[in-house]
């Protein structure tokens, strides 16, 4: 009998316990959206959809009639708001009161995101919305953990980007940039140390005379980081590269001699391939100028007058990027070491592991499939919305259930 007495005590103690560290919610907060100036006075930010992301929970709610939100309950934590609303130019001039140059079938997109806001209270939150002109080319994939080979070794040669068309004409890549932003840790030049610029320790440029290299509505190319050749030879759950678009090497006839050589035209180091780190960070971002790009300024790490140089890449030129932050084994990606700018990514991803070698992509999600089967990427301008990690990628493979979650 005493030991049941005791048993049944503990029981009481532990739901005592239990009970007193639920968190209590929070009711009634309210959060408000102001659109950005030019919108026509009655138009309301209505009907749209707002995720709240915790590390523990996702809660999806719509704005009412007039834009606003009234969550009647949710646990408190510190949550990621985001919400957008993609319409046509068209929509969007009918929508405003100034006069502004854009094609009808352009695709604008309004809507923001809130990172770390920590919810406690029924304080309520206004969400000020921004307007972005949504991108033709995207970054799509990024392959750049590695993986284990055949005989259990670290193999980091199988990297690649992908870039997809998300428009419904032909784009060409012809003199475009493909680069990496600085990775150094400490960072030596985070996004907030300087609005205007982004410093970089790779630029390559893509070859052609203007239509040599075309990509094709809902169609992408692939871009061996190193090494356009099957991998599955050497790692049988690695990837097929052989069919690559292009190859990063300094000429043409080399490595793979079918695939087009991308040189490295900036590099704070001698390395001649795309150096993508396999655990992270690599701010992968694409950019386009007349410019002459080495006469750009390179900069060392401050506070210092030798090693690597970084060169100086203007924000005004980046077409798309992608923000892919190391994982820390007990804190998980710092947000604080961002480097590209909110208006480029306003989020981040990363992959699982600490070191890299698990065979994990970051891919963009399919927001929706047009009738004649074209594939519409997700691009909310958050990478942490956006993507997804994909385990055993597959260059051009779009039809992953994770990448399908959030079709229309």
């Amino acid at each position: 009998m005493k030991r049941l007495k005791n048993i049944m005590l503990v029981m009481v103690l532990l739901l005592s316990a239990c009970t007193r560290e639920e968190p209590l919610a929070v009711t009634d907060l309210l959060l408000e959206t102001m659109l950005p100036e030019h919108f026509k006075a009655g138009i309301y930010f209505a009907k749209q959809e707002v995720v709240l992301t915790s590390t523990s929970r996702t809660y999806r709610f719509t704005t009412d009639d007039s834009g606003r939100l009234l969550i009647p309950e949710i646990i408190p934590d510190i949550y990621t708001i985001n919400t957008s609303w993609e319409i046509s130019g068209k929509q969007y001039k009918e929508m405003i009161v100034e006069e502004i140059w854009i094609e009808d079938k352009s695709r604008v997109m309004i809507g923001t995101t809130l990172q770390n806001i920590p919810l406690y209270n029924s304080q309520p939150i206004l969400m000020v919305l921004e307007r972005f002109i949504m991108k033709d080319l995207l970054i799509s994939k990024v392959y750049f953990s590695g993986t284990k080979d055949d005989l259990n070794r670290n193999y980091t040669i199988d990297g690649f980007v992908e870039i997809f068309n998300n428009s419904d004409e032909v784009v060409y890549v012809d003199g475009k940039y493909l680069a990496l932003t600085e990775s150094r840790s400490p960072a030596a030049f985070l996004a907030t140390d300087d609005p205007d610029y982004l410093y970089t320790r790779q630029i390559c440029r893509f070859p052609g005379n203007g239509t040599d290299y075309p990509v094709l509505p809902g169609k992408s190319i692939v871009v061996a980081a190193r090494s356009a050749r099957d991998h599955r030879t050497s790692a049988s759950n690695s990837v097929d590269l052989s069919s690559a678009e292009f190859e990063v090497k300094d000429s043409d006839g080399t490595g793979n001699p079918a695939v087009k050589a991308l040189p490295v035209i900036s590099s704070s180091t001698a390395l001649k391939h795309f150096n993508l780190i396999s655990g992270g960070p690599n701010g992968v971002f694409l950019f386009e100028t007349d410019e002459d790009v080495l006469q750009w300024p390179e900069f060392y790490t401050p506070g210092t007058s030798t090693g690597e140089r970084f060169r100086q890449v203007p924000v005004t030129t980046v077409l798309d990027g992608v923000e892919i932050l190391k994982n820390n084994a007990s804190t998980g990606p710092d947000p604080l070491l961002k480097r590209l700018h909110q208006f480029i990514d306003a989020g981040y991803t990363n992959i699982t592991a600490v070191s890299g070698y698990v065979n994990e992509s970051v891919e963009r999600k399919i927001s929706r499939i047009e009738e004649d089967g074209r594939v519409i990427l997700q691009d909310t301008n958050n990478s942490t919305v956006d993507f997804v990690i994909i385990n055993g990628p597959q260059p051009r493979k779009y039809d992953h259930s994770q990448l399908l979650k959030s079709v229309k």
